[in-house]
């Protein structure tokens, strides 16, 4: 058996996140959808900055999002140009785990103003996408942890 579906106890299906180029395919969807939910929270605080002054995002903030964006999306176009070549053998993650926590980092960040929590998700999502470039599931397993780390650091109080 090559680890890539396991039986839980209940008898429902786990794939094992990353193990095929479809699941790979995913991942660049989910850093893309990222870059997308960045850049529209970035405008939604230029705006909003337009509209209270000083109180808003900061210009090198905003550049800095937007830098994330651009390498997020470039991440994300390597992952698809060889997702076969990106598959990860043994990870003891399910693709859907992998899939909520990304839904739940897009969703942090279109629903949160504080710039600085954007940055440091969009930068653990860089090393996650770094960790399947290089094929390290170790890494891959130690960055999943940054994002969750970083996903609590901004719950709400």
């Amino acid at each position: 058996m090559d680890g890539s579906v396991d039986r839980s106890s209940s008898g429902e299906r786990r794939e094992a996140a990353l193990s095929s180029a479809m699941r790979v395919e995913q991942l660049a969807d989910s850093l893309s959808q990222a870059a997308v939910t960045l850049h529209g929270a970035v405008m939604r605080a230029i705006r909003k900055r337009a509209s209270q002054g000083a109180n808003g995002i900061s210009h090198s903030q905003a550049q800095a999002v937007f830098a994330l964006e651009v390498a997020l999306r470039q991440q994300a176009n390597q992952l698809y140009a060889d997702a076969a070549g990106h598959t990860v053998a043994g990870l003891e993650t399910a693709q859907r785990q992998l899939s909520g926590l990304l839904d739940t980092v897009r969703l942090r960040i279109a629903r949160n103003d504080d710039v600085r929590h954007w940055i440091s998700l969009a930068t653990s999502l860089l090393h996650l996408g770094s960790a399947v470039l290089a094929g390290n599931p170790e890494r891959i397993l130690g960055t999943l942890g940054k994002v969750r780390e970083r996903l609590q650091e901004m719950a709400p109080d």
